[in-house]
């Protein structure tokens, strides 16, 4: 591919929103799960609590919001009931239909968010300055309600700005693109290959290195890749490094797909500039940017970074990172006592 493509698909609007949401939601995750009692959440179940939280929905219009099928929309619901954090209830417009609500420990967990946000975002706000921070949060969240179909949506934290806005947000941009490189000629993509397409460099990408950036597991990746390489986007190659794994590269119809996707990019631009207007625009663009920049993500993907193990140095940045300050010298502290658990240790672990 031409430097101008690959520039394109390095560098751009939808990469930043959708990497820093990811980046919000994996230390959403592990700060609650570590600190607040929230050891069965899951990536998955955010978005879903975050459209509950502000009203009882049906089915459908989770589903719709979520650009998934009702099926795989129903299956989330029965994970949220089953740890206590969503009911099924009858709609008191018509007593035919269910809808999805919050129960208490849900409304506990939205309370609790709700505060690791607003640390969260303050300690964004600490890596590019608060007037960024301030303006690209006002223009997410007037994104998000001018994209919704139904204007009642908002994020967690905030009805008129708030970082919350970005899983919803990454949604959207992955249906979008995913629609309209389908209608470009790629049919049979799903929102689930977006774990992996975007994140295959120049130089290919493995497995470990595509479930670390992506906080998932590798069984997940491993599944998305041979679906991917099934369809003719992607080809393997035996790992230079460890002849007992694969290297994943772009085929020549993976490539294909990559410049289709570059003019999708452009189309999306403009969809959210008619959306929030050029000014707005610019505000969300030069804080997804600074955050992108500021945070390193996808670093290991595209700066040649080997991927073949996570040095402690990083992870230990990552986990402070991710985990806030106070949990990661808690857990230190953990890792430092003997491998048999005393009274101590397990006070600690119960903290």
């Amino acid at each position: 591919m031409s430097e101008d493509v690959w520039s394109r698909y390095r560098s751009n609007t939808a990469r930043h929103l959708m990497g820093v949401a990811r980046d919000f939601e994996n230390r959403m995750l592990g700060r609650l799960s570590a600190s607040d009692g929230y050891a069965d959440l899951r990536p998955s179940l955010g978005p879903v609590l975050a459209l509950v939280a502000q009203q009882p929905r049906p089915l459908s219009a989770l589903a719709s919001a979520l650009s998934i099928s009702p099926q795989a929309a129903s299956q989330l619901v029965s994970i949220c009931e089953k740890a206590g954090y969503a009911e099924r209830l009858a709609d008191p417009s018509d007593g035919r239909s269910r809808v999805i609500a919050l129960t208490e420990r849900g409304r506990g967990l939205v309370t609790d968010a709700t505060r690791q946000l607003r640390l969260l975002s303050a300690e964004y706000a600490a890596q590019i300055g608060d007037d960024v921070m301030k303006r690209f949060e006002e223009a997410a969240t007037r994104l998000l309600r001018a994209l919704s179909e139904t204007p009642d949506v908002l994020p967690i934290g905030g009805r008129n700005a708030s970082i919350g806005a970005l899983p919803l947000l990454s949604i959207d941009a992955q249906r979008t693109l995913m629609d309209d490189t389908g209608a470009r000629g790629h049919p049979g993509l799903k929102m689930s290959h977006a774990q992996v397409l975007p994140l295959i460099g120049p130089e290919g990408a493995r497995v470990a290195a595509l479930a670390r950036v992506q906080g998932i597991s590798r069984q997940a990746v491993s599944a998305t890749a041979r679906e991917l390489e099934a369809m003719g986007y992607l080809r393997r190659e035996p790992d230079p490094r460890d002849r007992r794994g694969v290297v994943f590269h772009l085929s020549e119809a993976g490539e294909h797909l990559i410049r289709d996707s570059v003019s999708a990019l452009d189309a999306l631009d403009r969809r959210y500039a008619a959306a929030i207007g050029s000014r707005r625009l610019a505000a969300l663009q030069r804080g997804a940017l600074a955050l992108y920049e500021a945070l390193g993500i996808e670093r290991e993907i595209f700066d040649g970074t080997p991927q073949d193990g996570e040095p402690l140095e990083r992870l230990a940045e990552r986990l402070r990172r991710e985990l806030g300050s106070d949990v990661a010298r808690r857990l230190a502290a953990l890792l430092a006592r003997p491998s048999n658990p005393t009274a101590a240790d397990a006070a600690l672990t119960r903290s």
